[in-house]
């Protein structure tokens, strides 16, 4: 029994194949079949058993390899079942066919398909900027995990919090010098330079002026795909000086754009309270989106050498206590990597024809561990897909060099691998869709445009009866009747944010409620024991804080996008009621969209409605130091006894004081979000309201264009055959664009 199976994952969308049979049309499977395959592949093999009642056949499947590799992780529990796979062109050949396109467009004969702003916008959807962000608690080496990416030492690297100020690498290999731009809270640039040095950071770190740091240069192991890539250091949540840098900690994890995150743990030293909260944060969005959730958190295990195999410490034990730690947190089946990015750091520095301190020396010295102890080869426990861990295998087997072999031993070239993989599977494939829909558009319009002329120019009839349609299409925009009534109908919308605020609310609050029962846990404590907990309280509320501005902030651009797409949706309602008639003389089908067809997109709206300004969506609380706790005396005296003075607090009576105030700011938050976001509904309106003007203005362009040509006596059979011309470019335009999205199986030179 064979299945043929094939995922492209630049449409999304699955085909499963069984005796001339869709089995995504005809079976529950086709639940799935425009949902991402990451997102449901462990129930493939379930469903597809339970739908042929049989757990014995071979399944073909055409898709790219990291797609390939999810199903055969996936396939380990059905022996029976045979697997195949059928190679397409990757990413990289995409790549290529596309900026190919770019230049037939430049040189085709479209002035229109010329303008700068289309091949911007291209650059725009091809080259959008892709996060990772590296998080970490105090100690856990994340800093010197980011320096043995680099080959170099960048960041400032001590035992200590080290890390004040959010740091951006962007990728860019055309250079050989890192370059940096430090700029303060508000935006100002305060200093450049254009080779940067780990002094040149340290100084940076412990200036309180600067909040962020802009960097370019060179991330070798990393492969981009046409990318912006960019590599951020974050502070820890153990470091309070700025909530922001919390907060862009927590944005990044929520994003719905799900970029990846490098979270550090110290080995050596798991269990803090400092990062138990933005644990829980993570469970949350892992829980959320299928395996492509899960793919995107990486957990290195540092300091892993820092075990010793002869006192019976081992690597595998110590990956279980890390697992039982994050499953703890909520966190189901994480993907841990074990990593000394000490040692890999130390060779890619010597490697690199740089300086090592003396401390370093005596590290690199000390790599025989990893030569010698079988148990210190920390690449095979990585969970990284077969192919991508036999070919880091083969590269030691066929390396001579002893430094090279550490490095692959020491876990960081596995990390860069998985990261490497998820930009393939996930980032880059959703680049080439974007930057191929970006084209699709105004290529479409063109296309419909250029067969309507060809209709007028062919065809007396259709001539005759266009003109008479575009001369009741124009009487209607210039009498602005329906655009009126349209206008009204948009600013006469009722806008319910607060809805969209519901879930925040309960959320915030039923937290808040926990800390409450916390601190109540006891009605009366030593004063010792209560800072204990207050200390504890307020690290809670800190981050509490933080994730409700990253919540508001979430829900603002939802509703305002989700409002665009509202409005965007009746704007083409309107104009298809100017534009639609009905004609047994036209023979072009949708002839109208000739006219329509760029009218207005919902991201490219959001894009000129939006502006970077930094906005006021609450006021955060915080601990006032100079504030004094509520603190209740209680000594008593007794004659003839001498008692010890004992000062005990009411925990009741602290846990209302330390509340109260913070559940009333959390109401203003929230209520000053709804009035931004109600406020910027209106400004929305404004927008669209002046946009429909200038679509208007195009659509009346095009009306005169339509009705001077089919108007026309003159030279006709001349025009007739360069649009002809025209239209045999467009035609193969489009099919060479249509094709990047498909599928091309790849020849095996077979040996």
């Amino acid at each position: 029994m064979n299945i043929l199976m094939k995922y492209n994952p630049y449409k999304v969308e699955t085909q499963l194949w069984f005796n001339n049979e869709n089995l995504m049309e005809t079976t529950k499977l086709g639940a799935f079949k425009h949902d991402r395959l990451q997102v449901w592949v462990e129930r493939l093999f379930p469903m597809l058993v339970d739908e042929l009642n049989d757990d014995t056949f071979i399944m073909e499947f055409i898709g790219t390899l990291p797609d390939f590799e999810d199903i055969r992780q996936v396939k380990v529990f059905y022996p029976n079942i045979e697997l195949e796979h059928i190679p397409v062109e990757e990413v990289n050949d995409k790549f290529t066919q596309l900026e190919a396109l770019v230049q037939m467009m430049k040189e085709g004969p479209f002035e229109q398909l010329k303008d700068e702003k289309i091949e911007l916008n291209f650059q725009k959807a091809l080259n959008s900027e892709f996060e990772i962000a590296v998080i970490a608690t105090m100690s856990s080496g994340k800093s010197t995990l980011i320096n043995a990416i680099l080959g170099q030492e960048l960041m400032p690297s001590k035992n200590e919090a080290c890390t004040a100020k959010v740091s951006r690498i962007k990728n860019n290999p055309n250079i050989e010098n890192y370059s940096a731009v430090a700029y303060s809270e508000n935006g100002k640039i305060l200093k450049t330079i254009t080779n940067a040095t780990v002094e040149d950071f340290t100084l940076f770190n412990d200036d309180p002026a600067i909040q962020l740091i802009e960097i370019e240069g060179n991330i070798p192991s990393v492969k981009s795909g046409k990318m912006n890539l960019i590599l951020v250091d974050t502070p820890g949540p153990n470091n309070s000086m700025d909530g922001s840098h919390r907060q862009h900690t927590l944005s990044v994890i929520k994003s719905d754009d799900k970029p990846m995150v490098l979270y550090v743990l110290n080995a050596t030293q798991l269990r803090t309270d400092d990062d138990l909260a933005l644990l829980r944060t993570v469970a949350d969005a892992m829980a959320v989106g299928g395996k492509q959730s899960k793919d995107r958190f990486i957990f290195a295990m540092n300091k892993s050498d820092e075990f010793d195999p002869e006192k019976g410490e081992s690597i595998s034990g110590a990956m279980i206590g890390v697992k039982e730690y994050l499953e703890q947190q909520g966190i189901e089946n994480p993907n841990i990597y074990p990593v000394s990015a000490q040692i890999a750091k130390v060779i890619r520095k010597k490697k690199n024809g740089l300086n090592l301190t003396r401390s370093e020396n005596g590290d690199y010295f000390a790599k025989d561990l990893f030569l010698e102890e079988p148990t210190m080869h920390l690449n095979q426990y990585a969970p990284l897909s077969p192919s991508l861990k036999n070919s880091i295998e083969n590269q030691i087997l066929r390396s001579n060099d002893k430094d090279d072999m550490v490095v692959h031993y020491s876990g960081i070239t596995s990390i860069e691998a998985s990261v490497n993989e998820y930009l393939e599977k996930y980032a880059v494939t959703s680049k080439i869709t974007n930057a191929v829909n970006t084209f699709q558009r105004i290529v479409e319009q063109e296309d419909m445009n250029n067969k309507l002329k060809q209709a007028i120019l062919e065809d007396s009839e259709q001539r005759e009866e266009i003109a008479r349609i575009m001369k009741t299409i124009k009487k209607e925009l210039n009498s602005g009747s329906k655009a009126q009534e349209f206008k009204t109908k948009i600013q006469n919308v009722e806008l319910k944010a607060d809805e969209f605020f519901a879930p925040t609310n309960k959320k915030v609050f039923k937290l808040l409620s926990d800390i409450s029962k916390k601190l109540r846990s006891n009605d009366k404590i030593k004063k010792y024991e209560a800072e204990i907990l207050l200390a504890k309280a307020q690290k809670e509320v800190l981050m509490l804080q933080d994730d409700l501005v990253t919540d508001l902030e979430k829900t603002i651009s939802n509703v305002l996008h989700s409002t665009a797409e509202r409005y965007v949706n009746e704007y083409r309602t309107y104009i298809q009621g100017i534009t639609r008639f009905e004609s047994n003389k036209i023979k072009l089908n949708s002839w109208d969209k000739a006219l329509t067809a760029d009218s207005v997109d919902v991201d490219d709206l959001m894009g000129r409605f939006s502006y970077k300004e930094e906005v006021v969506v609450g006021t955060k609380t915080v601990l006032n130091p100079e504030k004094k706790w509520y603190t209740f005396w209680r000594p008593k005296y007794v004659e003839r006894n001498v008692y010890e003075n004992v000062e005990y607090v009411s925990m009741k009576n602290l846990s209302e004081e330390f509340l109260l105030p913070i559940e009333e700011q959390v109401t203003n938050n929230i209520h000053n979000a709804i009035k931004f976001t109600q406020a910027e509904l209106k400004r929305l309106q404004q927008f669209f309201i002046a946009e429909i003007d200038r679509l208007e203005g195009i659509l009346k362009e095009r009306v005169d264009e339509i009705s001077r040509l089919a108007n026309q006596r003159e030279q006709l059979e001349e025009q007739l055959e360069e649009n002809r011309e025209k239209q045999k470019w467009l035609d193969q335009f489009m099919e060479k664009l249509n094709n990047i999205l498909e599928l091309k199986e790849r020849e095996v030179i077979k040996l």
